[in-house]
């Protein structure tokens, strides 16, 4: 990540010079008055998103000179950005008024507040630290062949073929680090015939995965426009696909089966097993981004989103113009643009426009996409005459609670409890609805339905079949008879959650035969806990989602197409910005970053020979 951040110090400094530039400058310096702190060192924590983050500052009698990051639990591949920023923009700075990283915002601010715990032990005079930063605004100029959009999987691997193509490459990423809804995925990528299953013996051929995809595809209700030999295109490409990336320095292990016999999972290098760690997407992020910061004719700039794809007198893409994060704007002048935004999971607006089925009051701030991914490529092709699919849905993830604000997302919440974990899931009435071992689309068809006839779902479960969960929740004094209810009778139970205790009861012993005979022919659930003696316990559940699918429809080499069908000429897509073709209503596991480096590669080779050529 230093890198990066020299690489673009250097950047900014050669391109200023021939930028059309206005400056500006606002707020008197917040150096003005001297701080004065007792030398020495200093050690303070706070809590970051997954776990404290420990750090020791050095001080002068007049300066921050030093901050050690001691100890963290952080998310490794993810939280590095926060951890390497964050205490070099203090020192730069001389300053707590620095911004956050604005994909490791927790991080972030862990790292903040206890350096500010540590400044207070100095003497450090906090309000002075904590005075704005003088603000100088420069509009700047750049040119490129390229310019990627987004700097997710699909932006990475867009941009390393274009590079390939003999394309220069300009990068704007809307957040603080690289990586989008990618580096929080688990970072397994489908492919067929890869070397990788020959070295293990595995043999599946297209027709073998297509039969599986067709089979999970099918399961949707809605409409189907999915291009089922555009997903074939992908999967026979697929293990070409990983020999790029593997070219490109990004490890590729496996292949797994997920627990089963269908090894078609593969994931980072880095890892010793396929669930070795967490987001292994990260991994895949990192060892991307390093290869791209060794090439010249390739920069990147962070916190600068992309507002609008800038046209000539005739129609013709020369760009993108962007903003940056002092409010000034950046153009960055290109033949080709390539969309890698993602969807639109952390957009109300577009969530209620694409898919009206979700429950609206859970659209924020639960999802496990970037909350970066307000669907900004959608609402800028769209002005161009763009086509989109308009019927939409999401990816399921799992299942939450915890109505409130970010919390939900922290460890000693109910979502870490709850989240894969249930096993009778029932409706507002008390009928069961669900396996939960359903895939990701059967699973969020199954939640829209209840939860528009009946309007809540329950999780039900006994000590029995969750004894962590009994533990953390009576430890926790969660039962509030709102979210977490108790009670020593399935009735009682019934009566406090508003459920009708016959039909209730009449459910739970239909499933505890199941749970007896090992098969559930209702649902097909194998994961069979019975619900035995009591107390029982329900939580008022809901889905959280990992991403969208719909967005731009392109062309087969990821070309936007206009509403008339036609191609617009000098922009191309790739990544869930696009995986309405791919997907309707059920998300295909490992597809998903399939999709992303497939897509990149070819998008970002179409844009460059599109470039290269005019």
């Amino acid at each position: 990540m230093k890198k990066v951040i020299q690489l673009l110090i250097s950047a900014f400094l050669i391109l200023s010079i021939s930028a059309c530039s206005e400056t500006t400058s606002e707020n008197p310096t917040a150096s003005s008055t001297p701080q004065a702190y007792t030398a020495g060192t200093y050690t303070a924590e706070a809590q970051g998103i997954r776990s404290p983050v420990k750090v020791a500052v050095t001080f002068s009698d007049s300066k921050i000179e030093k901050i050690e990051i001691l100890e963290h639990g952080e998310t490794r591949n993810i939280a590095d950005a926060a951890l390497e920023q964050i205490p070099e923009a203090i020192l730069e700075n001389q300053s707590l008024a620095v911004d956050v990283v604005s994909s490791v915002t927790f991080t972030s601010r862990a790292i903040l507040n206890a350096v500010e715990d540590a400044c207070e032990q100095a003497g450090g005079n906090l309000d002075l630290l904590k005075s704005p930063l003088p603000a100088s605004k420069t509009d700047e100029e750049v040119s490129a062949d390229v310019v990627v959009v987004g700097m997710g999987l699909a932006g990475i691997t867009a941009s390393m073929s274009a590079l390939d193509a003999g394309a220069k490459v300009v990068a704007v990423e809307k957040a603080g680090a690289a990586g989008g809804s990618s580096k929080y995925s688990g970072g397994f990528i489908t492919a067929v015939q890869s070397q990788q299953q020959q070295a293990v013996g595995y043999d599946l051929d297209v027709d073998g995965y297509m039969d599986y995809f067709n089979d999970c595809e099918d399961q949707s209700v809605k409409p189907d426009e999915t291009d089922r030999e555009a997903v074939r295109a992908m999967i026979e490409r697929s293990a070409a696909d990983l020999e790029f990336l593997e070219n490109h320095n990004v490890g590729i292990a496996g292949p797994d089966g997920f627990g089963g016999d269908f090894k078609v999972w593969h994931y980072p290098a880095t890892r010793t097993s396929a669930f070795d760690g967490e987001a292994g997407g990260a991994d895949h992020i990192a060892a991307g981004m390093a290869w791209l910061e060794e090439k010249e004719n390739f920069s990147i700039f962070y916190n600068t989103p992309a507002t609008q794809i800038l046209t000539d007198d005739q129609g013709r893409i020369t760009g993108v113009l962007c903003e940056k994060e002092d409010g000034s704007t950046l153009t960055v002048q290109a033949k080709a643009v390539v969309l890698a935004t993602g969807g639109w999971a952390a957009s109300p607006e577009l969530m209620e426009r694409f898919c009206p089925e979700f429950p609206s009051e859970w659209i924020l701030p639960y999802t496990t996409a970037a909350m970066t991914d307000t669907g900004d490529g959608i609402l800028m092709a769209e002005k161009l005459g763009a086509a989109v699919y308009e019927d939409g849905w999401w990816m399921d993830l799992a299942i939450g609670a915890d109505a409130g604000g970010y919390s939900t997302y922290f460890p000693n919440t109910l979502n870490s409890l709850i989240n894969y974990a249930n096993y009778f899931v029932v409706d507002k009435t008390g009928q069961r609805i669900l396996n939960v071992n359903a895939l990701y689309g059967p699973r969020s068809i199954a939640f829209a339905d209840a939860m528009e006839r009946t309007g809540e779902i329950f999780s039900i479960f006994t000590g029995e079949g969750f004894p962590a969960g009994i533990e953390f929740i009576e430890a926790n004094q969660r039962v509030d008879d709102k979210i977490v209810y108790r009670a020593e009778t399935l009735e009682e139970l019934a009566q406090k959650t508003g459920m009708d205790p016959e039909v209730l009861t009449a459910q739970v012993e239909r499933y505890n035969q199941f749970c007896e005979k090992g098969v559930d022919t209702d649902l097909g659930q194998t994961t069979l806990v019975p619900i035995h003696e009591g107390p029982y316990y329900a939580i008022s559940i809901k889905t959280i989602t990992m991403g969208t699918i719909g967005g731009l429809k392109t062309s087969d080499i990821n070309q936007v197409l206009s509403t008339d069908g036609e191609a617009i000429d000098g922009l191309y897509a790739a990544g869930e910005l696009i995986n309405g073709k791919y997907f309707n209503q059920v998300y295909v596991s490992g597809d998903a970053q399939l999709l992303c480096t497939d897509s990149g590669i070819l998008a970002g080779e179409a844009a460059a020979k599109h470039a290269l050529a005019k």
